[in-house]
């Protein structure tokens, strides 16, 4: 079976907010039944908020990657999915990769070194980032991908908020001019995020 391309489902994420394509991961649907059969781990009580989740392969670059692909449930209803991706797939390949594609707006979020942000859109998707850990930081690399749908009208449950206002908690929001600053700095990642973010807008 011809694996997913990584650079594919994450742009299907930049595209809509969430993945909306199971065939994108090798599943049939996102309901209980399929994760339960496919090996999927469950966390959480049977009528909370459940955490499906499984190592998936993927092909990136003509080789072979690991990501851990979530899924969230609530009382069989869909709510959102994800990808915890580590240091394997550059933030900048990503961003040059959408170039063309209608993007919603969305804000930057970093820590005051700027060594770990956040990506938040107007459609509800959040892309975590940080420098790589070891050497001289050169690139930011797309650590966390989280994606969740609108919430629906008899729900008390708003992943979307959830994952925006942790994201807010975690890191302060930069306008552009403030970007700028921090980039003459030396830091090379923001300077290369910022060459990207530019040809987006």
């Amino acid at each position: 079976m011809l694996l997913p391309d990584l650079h594919a489902v994450v742009l299907a994420y930049l595209a809509d907010g969430w993945l909306r394509d199971p065939a994108m991961v090798g599943l049939r649907t996102f309901g209980h039944a399929e994760l339960a059969a496919r090996g999927f781990d469950i966390i959480g009580p049977p009528q909370g908020l459940i955490l499906y989740e499984e190592q998936r392969r993927f092909r990136r670059a003509g080789r072979v990657v690991q990501a851990s692909f979530k899924v969230f449930l609530e009382q069989g209803r869909f709510h959102g999915n994800g990808l915890d991706l580590g240091y394997q797939l550059r933030l900048a390949g990503v961003l040059r990769a959408a170039r063309g594609q209608a993007l919603p707006p969305f804000k930057v979020l970093l820590r005051r070194d700027a060594s770990w942000g956040a990506l938040l859109f107007d459609h509800g998707l959040v892309l975590h980032f940080a420098a790589n850990l070891r050497g001289t930081p050169r690139h930011y690399f797309l650590t966390i991908v989280e994606g969740s749908v609108p919430t629906l009208p008899d729900s008390e449950l708003d992943l979307r908020a959830a994952s925006q206002a942790h994201a807010d908690l975690l890191y302060a929001t930069y306008a552009p001019a403030e970007l700028q600053r921090l980039a003459h700095r030396g830091h090379a990642p923001l300077r290369e995020l910022i060459r990207e973010l530019s040809s987006l807008r």
